[in-house]
């Protein structure tokens, strides 16, 4: 809306939590990519396709397994289903990760604004005014 009031857009805008909630849910990394955050949205949509990859290789090692050794079945189905949980965390994680980047989005710009900096003419004077 600021393009119609002809002013620029303020620089602290904080990002919609329920819209970074919104994109995570989507798929892993989306809230960060929404959060301006390129490199840990990849990071996690990596570590999901990975995780993703590794549960169906075991799954389907696991069901086709037609060996005489019991016990690497049973790794075969540990490793599932530890792929399966790393799937689960990495999703959640993203989901939390992009609740709090987005409520915390304009922290840095706040905080490195220059308090001390003296004030211009114009500044002054809009003081006195008031």
């Amino acid at each position: 809306m600021g393009f119609l009031l002809g002013q620029a857009q303020d620089s602290t805008q904080q990002k919609s939590p329920s819209e970074a909630v919104k994109r995570a849910m989507l798929f892993p990394g989306g809230g960060q990519f929404y959060n301006e955050q390129p490199i840990k949205g990849m990071l996690l949509v990596g570590a999901a396709i990975g995780s993703a990859f590794l549960y169906m290789d075991n799954a389907n090692k696991y069901t086709n397994y037609s060996g005489d050794d019991p016990s690497q079945k049973a790794t075969y189905l540990k490793l599932r289903n530890k792929y399966g949980w790393w799937i689960g965390i990495v999703y959640i994680y993203g989901l939390l990760d992009a609740i709090v980047e987005a409520h915390l989005h304009s922290f840095k710009a706040v905080m490195s604004e220059d308090l001390e900096q003296p004030k211009t003419e114009d500044e002054k004077e809009n003081e006195s005014k008031s």
